[in-house]
């Protein structure tokens, strides 16, 4: 990208002899700041990798592919923001090609050791079908992003409309060996006389995907959960429900019991023990539609000015009140919160949106 190229340059190269910093390298240096306040460089070390094909726009991040697309509206239908993931699974057999053996909780030679038993052909490609089949299905279609930017406008019938996102998830499962991949993950097949092993996020065993007690809450009840679709949340980029809570330090071991939850709600949470989901789980899906709305604002600055210096004027005037210039797309996009909602959320006209309704039912719209 030019735009990485010309960032990237050391600064030390565009000091004066006087060891001032020339106005137009300012600039650069905005720039710079500007993209690491709006997290355009993904903190896990992903690249991004802007494409815009008619209304659909998309990056690739380190953990997944992110597309948003704008084709569907219509005075009934949102956006849509599909996450699709790309996982490659690879057998782990008993030494040998024998058909049965072992192999020690968490691929560690020091843990106990759990009897395994050879992946057939059939069993392989039922396995997986299965993960990805009910681990799609968890996580596909349950948030909804809340238009609070005044963006994707669209008008149908004479009337302006303003939709909501929806969070769509596509889960595809491949050998470990494709190119592509997101994330490898080693799978081992348990005996049947074997009910637990020790998993970890690139390590998975064949019942992950049944539904197992985890742990039991303050009332005495069992909490039920598949591990598949917790280990998913983790490669969307969410992490345990308790981190970041005194007794849960990011800094600490957060694969501690406590941070799979203290209190019974935290519990029941898809990432603490349970398979309840909750709308903090809608992050990996908001941060990447602030992603790629900061993307839509840089490119049409770029796109509008003819240096970098101007399109930094640009913005600094648009944020700040001052005259906009050529600056012809809503800046608000930058600060837009898009909180998230579990239940289906109707895009919005102008004046149902300062009037503060959320539209939750279907509802009466003007037709052509």
């Amino acid at each position: 990208m030019i735009l990485d190229n010309f960032l990237h340059h050391d600064h030390h190269h565009f000091q004066r002899i006087d060891g001032s910093i020339s106005a137009d390298h300012q600039a650069k240096l905005a720039w710079r700041r500007l993209r690491r306040s709006l997290h355009t460089d993904p903190p896990d070390g992903g690249t991004l990798k802007p494409e815009c094909i008619s209304m659909k726009s998309k990056l690739s991040f380190k953990r997944f592919d992110a597309e948003l697309n704008t084709d569907v509206c219509d005075a009934y239908n949102n956006a849509e923001l599909t996450l699709t993931l790309r996982m490659g699974f690879r057998q782990i057999n008993p030494a040998g090609g024998a058909a049965e053996g072992t192999y020690n909780d968490y691929g560690d030679a020091t843990a106990p050791s759990r009897k395994i038993i050879k992946w057939t052909d059939a069993s392989w490609t039922a396995w997986k079908a299965n993960f990805v089949q009910s681990a799609q299905s968890f996580w596909n279609g349950k948030f909804w992003l809340i238009n609070d930017a005044g963006a994707f406008s669209f008008t149908q019938a004479g009337e302006t409309y303003y939709p909501n996102v929806w969070c769509r998830f596509k889960l595809i499962g491949n050998e470990a060996n494709a190119a592509g991949n997101h994330h490898t993950i080693d799978v081992v097949r348990l005996h049947a006389s074997e009910s637990w092993f020790g998993s970890h996020s690139t390590l998975y065993d064949s019942k992950d995907t049944n539904l197992n007690k985890k742990r039991t809450d303050s009332k005495g009840k069992s909490v039920m959960q598949r591990a598949h679709v917790h280990e998913v949340g983790h490669l969307l980029g969410l992490d345990h429900v308790d981190v970041g809570k005194p007794h849960c330090l990011p800094t600490t071991n957060t694969n501690a019991s406590a941070c799979y939850g203290i209190a019974d709600v935290d519990i029941r949470s898809v990432m603490g023990s349970g398979m309840e989901l909750r709308e903090e789980n809608a992050y990996p899906w908001r941060e990447a539609l602030r992603n790629i709305t900061a993307w839509e604002l840089l490119t049409a600055l770029l796109n509008s000015t003819p240096n970098v210096a101007s399109a930094t004027a640009n913005l600094i005037a648009a944020i700040g009140g001052g005259p906009r210039q050529s600056l012809q797309i809503p800046v608000v996009l930058l600060t837009a919160v898009w909180p998230a909602k579990m239940k289906r959320h109707y895009p919005r006209t102008a004046e149902e949106i300062k009037a503060g309704k959320m539209i939750v039912s279907w509802p009466v719209r003007r037709v052509a």
